[in-house]
């Protein structure tokens, strides 16, 4: 798992990130060479925007005010990445893991991007599910009565435009109708 690691001062995720490195997981940072809170600045292409990261890691000191060195988190909401702020000896309790972790912060992220929609389209469709991959949002609109190909096509178009409107960092939305069958009685 991609995982950028944002800490408010130096050195306070130490510890989580040992055991996300023993876990296996990649871990990146903002951080640039001389502790400043952007790579990106030297270099846009070493910002770890520009690669997929499945979930951010804001580690605070319990009760601190949020610090410079948290940048990376504001870019990572910009970027609609998973967030998850977590406090040191608070990482992960007994039988809870980064990948579960994870999920769950993707899970939400997901949901904001089904609400976006839902908004826009109301009960145009039936169900609605949206994945996010790297630099991909697919949305997947189910629909339980057949449209024409134009309904279809103008359903397809504001959906995309209500993503575009909530995320305009991701470079391609898919968007998928699916039509099921009418139950008969």
């Amino acid at each position: 798992m991609e995982v950028l690691l944002i800490e408010s001062s130096p050195g306070v995720a130490s510890t989580l990130q040992q055991r996300l490195l023993r876990d296996g997981h990649d871990v990146v940072s903002c951080n640039d060479s001389h502790g400043g809170p952007c790579r990106g600045v030297d270099s846009h292409d070493s910002c770890p925007m520009e690669r997929h990261i499945d979930v951010a890691i804001l580690a605070r000191e319990r009760g601190a005010a949020p610090s410079l060195n948290e940048m990376g988190s504001v870019c990572a909401l910009t970027h609609r990445v998973p967030l998850v702020t977590l406090y040191p000896g608070d990482e992960f309790g007994p039988g809870v893991s980064a990948e579960i972790t994870a999920a769950v912060a993707k899970r939400e992220v997901e949901a904001t991007y089904v609400g976006v929609i839902r908004r826009e389209l109301g009960h145009d469709v039936d169900d609605i599910h949206v994945t996010r991959e790297h630099q991909r949002i697919h949305v997947e609109l189910t629909i339980a009565e057949s449209l024409d190909a134009r309904a279809v096509s103008r359903l397809a178009d504001r959906a995309r435009h209500a993503v575009r409107d909530y995320d305009r960092t991701t470079p391609v939305v898919d968007i998928s109708v699916l039509v099921t069958e009418a139950a008969v009685d």
